[in-house]
C-alpha cells in the first residue's frame, strides 16, 4: 500500500530542506508538496498518512483551523500532522496539544531529527489504526459497544472481574439519579463519563441505567475526584449518584455488592457519591515475639504499598519524558530491596534512588554525575506520609533539574 507524505509550504527553499531531510521512507512512500492556500481541500483529496505544516508569520489561526477541519474528517482523523515552526509561540503549542497535533519539530533541526519523528509517527498512525480495526471487530462481536467502544451489558463484569485480578484499584457504579433518567440517553452519560476520565480506565454499561467504571491504581480519595470531575461535565438539571470501593483487600465479586449498596444509599439520598471502606479488623495485645512479626507484616506492607506507587509511576514517568528527553535513556526498576529511576546521557547520569531499610522512613538518594563531578542528595519520608503525589512532585522536580544541568553544559 502507497503512503503519500504531504509537506505544506509556500517556501520553496523550506520545501527541498525538508525533501531532503525526511529521509528513510519505504520505496512505496511519497512526499508531495502543496500550497497553503486551499490546502485542505487537496489535502482532503490527497488523503495522506502523515502531514508536516510548515507555520507561516502572524497565520497560526489557519493553522489552527486546519487542524480543527482534519480531525473532524473521517479520511485525517487518524493522519499524523507535525507542525514546523521557526519560532514558536507557546500559546500556539497548547491550542495545538488540544486539537490533535502529534508532533512539532523546528525547521532547522537535524536529518536525523526529522527522520526519527518521521518514522515515530508513521509507527504512531499504523498503531492507531491497528487498534480501530481490533476495535470494530470487537464491536462486531458485540463485546463492544459500538458508539461509545466501551464494553456491552454482557461482558462488563467478566471483563473488569480479570482485570481487578491484575492490580489493585477502585472500582464505581455510577447512575443517574431517579427524576434525570428521562433528560439523558445512557449512551450521551457514557460519552460524557468517557470523556473525562483517563484512557487505562475500563467503562462498560450494565444493568438498570448503571455505569461500571475502574480504575487501576486509583484510591477511593482520588476516585470521587474524578466522580467530581464527571459531575461538572453535566448540565445543572442532569444529576448523577455514585458508589465506590477499593479493591486492595477484597475480591471483585465482594467489592460489587459493597458498590452496589453504596449507590442504592447514594440515589435516595440524590445527588451524592458514597465511598465504601473496608472496617478495620480489631486488634489483639500480643506477646513480644508475635508484636515482632507484627513488626515484619507492618515492613512488607509498606513495602508493597511503595510498589504499587512506585511501578505505575516510574512506567507513566518514562512513557511521558522518553520522546521528550532527545538522546536520553531512561532504565527504571521496581523490587523490594531498590527501586531507582535513572536518565543518562553523553554528559549526565542522574538517579532517582528509593530504599526502605526500616520500619518507619522511607530513604530517597538523588545521585547526578557530570562529566568527572559528582553529588548526593538524601531525603527522609515517614511512612505514614508517604504518597503517590509527594513522590510524583520529587519526581518531577528531579527530570527537571537533569534538564537544567545537561542544559548547562
Amino acid at each position: 500500500m502507497q503512503n503519500i507524505v504531504v509537506l505544506i509550504t509556500d517556501n520553496e527553499k523550506v520545501a527541498q530542506k525538508i525533501n531532503k531531510k525526511v529521509l528513510l521512507l519505504r520505496n512505496t512512500d511519497i512526499l508531495q508538496t502543496i500550497h497553503h492556500a486551499d490546502c485542505f481541500d487537496k489535502v482532503r483529496k490527497i488523503k495522506p498518512v502523515l502531514i508536516f505544516y510548515h507555520l507561516k508569520l502572524n497565520r497560526e489561526d489557519d493553522f489552527l483551523n486546519f487542524l480543527q477541519k482534519a480531525r473532524q474528517n473521517k479520511d485525517l482523523k487518524t493522519c499524523s500532522i507535525i507542525l514546523i515552526y521557526d519560532d514558536l509561540d507557546e500559546n500556539l503549542l497548547c491550542s495545538a496539544f488540544e486539537k490533535g497535533i502529534t508532533d512539532f519539530i523546528r525547521t532547522t533541526a537535524s536529518d536525523t531529527e526529522y527522520t526519527i519523528r518521521t518514522l515515530w509517527c508513521l509507527q504512531k498512525r499504523d498503531n492507531v489504526e491497528d487498534n480501530k480495526n481490533k476495535k470494530d471487530l470487537l464491536s462486531q462481536l458485540k463485546i463492544l459497544d459500538r458508539k461509545n467502544q466501551v464494553f456491552t451489558e454482557n461482558y462488563t463484569y467478566t471483563v473488569l472481574k480479570e482485570e481487578s485480578k491484575k492490580d489493585w484499584g477502585c472500582f464505581a457504579v455510577v447512575a443517574p439519579d431517579i427524576n434525570s433518567r428521562n433528560k439523558i440517553s445512557p449512551d450521551t452519560l457514557m460519552s460524557i463519563i468517557k470523556d473525562n476520565v483517563r484512557a487505562c480506565d475500563i467503562l462498560g454499561y450494565a444493568s438498570d441505567f448503571k455505569i461500571y467504571l475502574w480504575f487501576r491504581n486509583t484510591s477511593n480519595e482520588d476516585t470521587r475526584k474524578i466522580l467530581t470531575k464527571i459531575k461538572r461535565a453535566l448540565t445543572s438539571d442532569f444529576t448523577i449518584s455514585a458508589g465506590y470501593t477499593e479493591t486492595k483487600e477484597i475480591p471483585f465479586d465482594e467489592a460489587e455488592v459493597l458498590a452496589n449498596k453504596a449507590l442504592s444509599k447514594a440515589l435516595l439520598k440524590g445527588n451524592s457519591f458514597i465511598c465504601v471502606q473496608e472496617k478495620p479488623k480489631p486488634q489483639k495485645q500480643k506477646t513480644t515475639k508475635i508484636d515482632i512479626q507484627n513488626f515484619k507484616q507492618h515492613k512488607a506492607n509498606s513495602v508493597k504499598k511503595l510498589e504499587n506507587i512506585l511501578s505505575p509511576l516510574f512506567f507513566q514517568m518514562q512513557k511521558t519524558n522518553e520522546d521528550k528527553l532527545f538522546e536520553t535513556k531512561i532504565t527504571q526498576k521496581v523490587s523490594e530491596q531498590k527501586s531507582f529511576f535513572t536518565l543518562k546521557n553523553q554528559d549526565c547520569e542522574s538517579s532517582f534512588i528509593v530504599t526502605y531499610p526500616g520500619f518507619t522512613t522511607i530513604n530517597i538518594e538523588i545521585l547526578q554525575k557530570i562529566q568527572d563531578k559528582e553529588s548526593r542528595k538524601k531525603y527522609y519520608i515517614d511512612t505514614n506520609e508517604l504518597s503517590e503525589e509527594k513522590l510524583e512532585e520529587m519526581l518531577e522536580d528531579f527530570i527537571q533539574d537533569f534538564n537544567n544541568l545537561t542544559a548547562a553544559i
